[in-house]
């Protein structure tokens, strides 16, 4: 059935950025059809007035534990293994509960797509996936089974393992080692070896994904001599990384643009409850944007509510990004960043049906979420709120 929501200013998010007013959407089987003006409407359409409103596509968080951080209570959730440092083998699909609230949580805040997993207590801590907000099931709403190999550097593991648990790593240099280890046992396996070690789902199987390019590795890193290791650790084995955090990164903005590594930002408007933290600024953004250097911003959910992700976005925008960049942030470039450009992240004919609908411009302090579609299908009704 062909659905038509009629008169709305879109921002399509598309290569030019392209934006509609008095525009129609149209929707069919799940799929965007085409956005656009002076549209001949067929007589079996249905028709839904969405004059007045602002369109964009459903919003992409690339950094959450959504659904697999079951309590805020660092030791009551099921997003870090805390029974070894070294834990390669847990994967989000194990872990995430479609039927948490924070699902309902992103539907709210109009997130359609969000990166999910392990948390940042281990060196390594196992791999993320990719998925819907909405769906009948963990296999329906996946994108990305395997979107990344989680690791952390810096005062989380070192705290939690050599203060908490009086093991190993105790140091910054211990976590790195942790984090080399593997790689470095993948990168000796000659080629049968490591078909054997796919085949047996060993612990090098991750690493052996990211040296072949299947996934990249995920870094957690706040401190600059953190993210130096991160770039140093990707040189040294060749692979692709992205730096999550990143928190002082906007004081080695060249580094990091020459490595060309994927960049996630935030979470802002936290307590400085680490020390390795005190340098956070939501103008961060806006330094990464004037160096040409691509990124996301992200909520790190629970750490900021998964549906205050379009306030992460609006508060760079205070501190001097552009808007339309800002809303880049969390929908296309969110998208390209971790390769699912081609189905979701801006409204343009043949990708997914998601997308949002609001009763003003997103970054407008009295906006609200009218409505967030999925695949098509209203996924959150804020009428009914």
């Amino acid at each position: 059935m062909l659905t038509i929501f009629r008169g709305a200013k879109i921002y399509t998010m598309d290569k030019e950025n392209t934006v509609f007013s008095n525009a129609d959407l149209w929707v069919k089987d799940g799929k965007i059809i085409k956005a656009g003006t002076n549209t001949d409407i067929p007589v079996d359409a249905t028709i839904e007035d969405a004059s007045r409103l602002v369109i964009t596509p459903g919003l992409i968080d690339i950094h959450t534990h959504v659904g697999i951080w079951g309590e805020i209570d660092e030791h009551v959730n099921d997003a870090c293994e805390y029974s070894e440092p070294f834990t390669p083998l847990m994967d989000a699909i194990d872990g995430i509960n479609i039927n948490h609230f924070s699902f309902q949580l992103a539907r709210k805040g109009g997130v359609t797509t969000v990166q999910t997993g392990t948390g940042s207590a281990n060196p390594i801590g196992g791999v993320w996936s990719i998925l819907k907000t909405g769906g009948s099931s963990l296999e329906e709403m996946l994108i990305v089974e395997r979107s990344g190999l989680k690791g952390a550097l810096g005062e989380n593991p070192k705290n939690v393992f050599g203060q908490s648990y009086n093991k190993t790593p105790y140091t910054r240099m211990g976590v790195a080692k942790i984090i080399r280890n593997g790689f470095q046992k993948a990168m000796e396996l000659s080629s049968g070896e490591r078909d054997s070690h796919m085949e047996r789902r060993t612990d090098l199987s991750p690493f052996i994904e990211v040296l072949e390019g299947k996934m990249p590795l995920h870094l957690h890193c706040h401190r600059a001599d953190d993210i130096a290791t991160a770039i140093r650790i990707a040189k040294e084995f060749q692979i692709s990384l992205s730096l999550e955090h990143c928190t002082e990164g906007h004081l080695m903005l060249d580094a990091i643009k020459d490595c060309g590594a994927s960049v996630t930002l935030g979470p802002f408007m936290l307590p400085s409850t680490k020390y390795e933290t005190r340098n956070s600024t939501p103008a961060a953004p806006k330094m990464f944007h004037d160096a040409g250097i691509p990124f996301a911003i992200m909520t790190d959910h629970p750490f900021i509510p998964i549906h205050y992700l379009i306030l992460c976005a609006a508060e760079a925008v205070k501190y001097g990004l552009d808007e339309m960049a800002a809303l880049q942030s969390i929908t296309s470039e969110a998208a390209r960043l971790v390769g699912i450009q081609d189905r979701v992240g801006s409204i343009e004919a043949g990708k997914d049906a998601d997308f949002v609908l609001w009763s003003h411009h997103p970054f407008d302090s009295r906006s609200t979420v009218v409505a967030t579609y999925i695949n098509g299908t209203k996924a959150y009704d804020g009428m009914q709120r």
